[in-house]
């Protein structure tokens, strides 16, 4: 009996699964926790160009209204001073300067256009070109200028560029009719259509966010 009883109260030995994750187990949860990661930064990099794309629009639609501001102001100088503010025999005496007198619109097309005006109102007529340059879009949109010598040549310098984010640039001319002309005499009448476009494709469109505008000036000494 006393080996019965001592053989039924013998604890009974359980085998325990060790503790932790096995390597099939550790290799999903680092699966779905690089998958997880992958998703968060994908999402992060596309918020940070979203925002870039956002600032880039606003630079251009400012870059925009700055660039037809400065255009507008000096083609409204156009052909300032005429001839008929000065005496005749004053300005036929030799020793006159020769950068009295506006010649206003020297040269037009529809992505250049060249004039003289005392754009500064310094009594000194001065020259300026505006163009594009550059093989494809973007391009870039330059000006030259500079007051004219007193012997009537052209000034000396480099361009300056105004924007290197053209998509489209524009301008027509109109006579007193209203009518579209590519002659310089016939020119009353000034339009200028420009596109500006960002840096960087949009992340979700793929394409380029782009900003336009037009305006019309009528030169007074046209």
């Amino acid at each position: 009996m006393k080996t019965l009883f001592q053989l039924s109260c013998t604890p009974r030995v359980h085998r325990l699964r060790p503790k932790g994750f096995a390597l099939v187990e550790l290799l999903i949860v680092l699966a779905i926790f690089s998958a997880v990661l992958g998703v968060v930064f994908s999402s992060l990099d596309e918020g940070q160009h979203s925002s870039q794309i956002s600032r880039e629009e606003i630079e251009i639609h400012q870059n925009l209204q700055d660039v037809l501001s400065l255009m507008a102001s000096e083609l409204r100088a156009a052909g300032f001073p005429p001839e008929s503010f000065y005496d005749v025999a004053y300005l036929q005496n030799p020793l006159t300067r020769k950068n009295l007198v506006a010649q206003g619109l020297v040269l037009i097309g529809p992505q250049e256009i060249r004039f003289q005006g005392d754009i500064d109102g310094d009594n000194t007529v001065d020259y300026v070109r505006y163009y594009l340059s550059g093989p494809s879009t973007p391009y870039s949109l330059n000006r030259f200028g500079g007051a004219i010598k007193p012997d009537g040549t052209l000034p000396g310098g480099s361009p300056q560029k105004l924007s290197d984010q053209v998509e489209n640039l524009q301008f027509r001319f109109f006579n007193n009719s209203g009518l579209e002309t590519s002659n310089l005499s016939e020119v009353v009448t000034i339009e200028i259509q420009l596109t500006l476009r960002t840096r960087h494709l949009d992340p979700l469109s793929r394409i380029y966010r782009t900003a336009s505008e037009s305006t019309r000036i009528h030169p007074l000494n046209l």
